[in-house]
């Protein structure tokens, strides 16, 4: 069939249809489901034209001259491929074939004998026989093969290699199951058989976890439940399945009553990447497992009342309520008991939680280390020792059900790829995802996210834009800062204007949106073989701000050559000295130093003296001499406590010349020959260049 092409053609020349195939009848709209064989997607279309005589043997036409007539069909098919055979327009009587030309007839002709056979007893009945058959028209089949196909030409990814029959049949028995529409209304959902499936099978985890019992009403307050639909997405967002979710609407709770301790410690950002950094240190592989839906098992202490699920009401007692033994998703409290009860299991099992980051849970067995990290319901580990690993899927498999266990690979929307020479984790998926959202696709690329003037300021005057669409974009680029620390003053910049954007505010932003346009493949490189010592960077641009004269604090931290910390925060008070600047920036990145000195001592690692480099010898004097005088006796006296920390040996300042100091891409726009060696120094790389 043939898929007409809703979207704007890229070209003049562009096809305004794609080929595909049947897959179904979509159950919730008049439309096909159709497969689509360029973009490799499922489409649910009612443009769809179906070419019904495609590959039919009745409609395939036959050079009679070079194949036998016995073998006809056989050779046909035999020598072409399905795509290859086309039906044949119909030919008028009197128009000549292309492969017999047919003159007319003269009286030579008609005295000559009609047919010609090697039998001559048989002639004269072939030649009745011939009269009294009705004349077919002329037909052949038309097979063209050129193998120097035109690149530009090709449609569909050409690294994903041949579709094969067989790989193209598993393909549809998969997505004969799996529905791409999410929708909205519970009442759409119970005709789509798809969805009701993705809804029992929820169902199946409250009873097999024991959730909830059937209970008359109370007096006290009941909470409602609604259903969630997601289609749950691959790395290279492909539908792979879909995910009904009961939910609990916590807004309905009453605090004191249905809830009171709800926080619920999640692992940072920096935390996972100083986890990444380690095992490439240490060579060794990372998994990943997800518990199939982890707030069921976490009782909680209250005592808590939810309706029935919509469109599952029990027949007999229609007006019952749901009493709760375990947490419910939607629930205040729910993060806080699933913690807890994944918590008490690993202690159980010999496990030390971590004493700076309580998701972080470690075990020590035969001078191995097995280290595991914990976001909500997902969770990585590696140990020195394969069998620990092996070991902790079985523990965990035995108390917890689990819908996905393997080697890491798509985390919190990272793509971690775990080579034999290092690790490099990247948002690829996300950024092309982000650039097609903002529809800046087809945009001329930027070889730096900023220009080097490119410092911005109220401009009042200027023209208003979507306040809208400026806080998306910006709460967009800073997610995507978590792997690209090249856009982070960049972003950080643009995100000072959110409550009133301008036009020029607009440009800027635009203006990385194009440099993701050009590097939509960069992350963070983690190499194996480099020391693991730590190391920080610390630098402030002063007075740069054109607002309000603040200073901004620039810092980063490295272990070995791996960057796993970054940060760039505007000072909360005015500078009166490029010194002080300078000095509260230091403070600020011995904090985060100390913190990571105190995650590394869970993984055996005790460090003092940790170097903490700066170009400023004033602040370096001011963190050594406890002197005061008119340049530091204003100084707020919490940023004093470098000094403290400089005299037990937890930190020690050293100076650093500006064109080697690494936060420099943090502190101020650069020219595109400094800006892409210092991206370079940290490790930031293509990773088509890795390949």
């Amino acid at each position: 069939c043939y898929i007409l092409v809703k979207k704007g053609r890229t070209y003049k020349f562009a096809p305004k249809a794609v080929e595909g195939f049947l897959l179904g009848y979509d159950s919730n709209t008049k439309a096909y489901r159709v497969f689509n064989k360029s973009s490799g997607l499922v489409e649910v279309s009612s443009d769809v034209v179906f070419d019904e005589t495609n590959g039919s043997l009745r409609e395939q036409v036959v050079n009679l001259d070079d194949v036998d007539e016995e073998d006809v069909p056989t050779a046909a098919m035999c020598t072409m491929a399905i795509g290859n055979v086309r039906p044949q327009e119909h030919l008028e009587q009197d128009q000549p074939s292309s492969t017999t030309m047919v003159h007319p007839p003269t009286q030579d002709d008609e005295q000559a004998p009609q047919v010609e056979a090697h039998d001559q007893g048989g002639a004269q009945d072939v030649q009745v026989e011939e009269e009294e058959a009705p004349q077919a028209p002329p037909t052949q089949v038309r097979a063209t093969i050129q193998r120097n196909h035109p690149v530009n030409q090709i449609l569909g990814d050409i690294s994903k290699g041949v579709t094969t029959r067989s790989r193209l049949v598993n393909f549809c028995e998969h997505y004969s199951f799996v529905s791409s529409i999410e929708p909205f209304r519970v009442e759409e959902v119970l005709l789509d058989p798809d969805w009701v499936l993705a809804m029992q099978e929820e169902l199946n985890n409250f009873k097999r976890n024991e959730v909830w019992t059937l209970v008359p009403r109370p007096k006290q307050n009941v909470v409602g439940t609604k259903w969630v639909f997601r289609n749950k997405q691959d790395e290279h967002g492909v539908v792979t399945r879909n995910k009904a979710r009961l939910v609990a609407k916590g807004y309905a709770q009453v605090a004191g009553l249905d809830f009171e301790e709800t926080f619920a410690p999640v692992a940072r950002l920096k935390s996972i990447r100083i986890w990444l950094a380690y095992a490439a240190h240490h060579s060794f592989r990372l998994y990943q497992m997800d518990v199939k839906s982890a707030f069921l098992n976490g009782p909680i202490k209250e005592e808590v009342y939810v309706e029935q699920p919509p469109g599952f009401e029990d027949e007999r007692f229609p007006d019952h309520v749901c009493k709760l033994s375990k947490a419910l998703y939607g629930l205040k409290q729910a993060p806080r008991a699933w913690y807890e009860c994944l918590r008490d299991f690993l202690i159980a099992n010999a496990f030390k939680v971590g004493k700076a980051d309580p998701t972080l849970f470690t075990k020590t067995c035969d001078g191995d280390l097995f280290v595991c990290q914990i976001y909500v319901d997902d969770i990585i580990f590696g140990s020195t020792n394969q069998n620990s690993c092996e070991e902790f899927s079985r523990v965990m498999t035995q108390k917890f059900e689990m819908s996905m266990m393997g080697e890491l690979s798509y985390f919190l929307g990272f793509q971690v790829r775990q080579l034999k020479d290092g690790t490099f984790i990247s948002q690829t998926k996300y950024t092309q995802d982000l650039i097609k959202r903002f529809g800046m696709k087809d945009a001329k690329p930027a070889k730096t996210p900023m220009g080097t003037d490119g410092h911005t300021d109220l401009n009042k005057g200027g023209k208003s834009v979507d306040q809208k669409a400026y806080r998306s974009t910006i709460g967009s680029l800073l997610y995507l800062c978590a792997s690209r620390p090249d856009i982070m003053l960049s972003v950080c910049m643009c995100a000072r204007f959110q409550s009133d954007p301008r036009e020029c505010h607009l440009v800027a932003v635009k203006r990385i949106l194009r440099y993701l346009v050009a590097t939509p493949c960069f992350g963070i490189w983690y190499p194996k073989g480099s020391t693991f010592d730590l190391i920080g960077y610390s630098d402030s641009d002063y007075a740069r701000c054109k607002v309000d004269r603040k200073s901004t604090s620039r810092t980063c931290q490295f272990l070995g050559r791996s960057l796993v910390s970054w940060n760039s925060k505007k000072q909360t008070s005015v500078a009166l000295s490029t010194a002080e600047a300078e000095y509260v920036a230091v403070g600020q990145c011995c904090a985060q130093l100390l913190w990571m000195r105190q995650t590394l001592r869970d993984f055996g690692y005790n460090l003092s003296e940790v170097p903490l480099l700066c170009d400023n010898e004033s602040a370096i004097r001011i963190a050594e001499n406890p002197v005061e005088h008119s340049r530091t006796k204003h100084i707020d006296i919490r940023h004093h406590f470098l000094r403290d920390h400089q005299q037990k040996g937890d930190i020690e300042v050293f100076h650093v010349s500006s064109e080697n100091h690494l936060a420099d891409i943090f502190t101020k726009p650069l020219d595109e020959q400094t800006f892409c060696k210092l991206h370079s120094e940290l490790n930031v790389l293509d990773s088509r260049n890795l390949d």
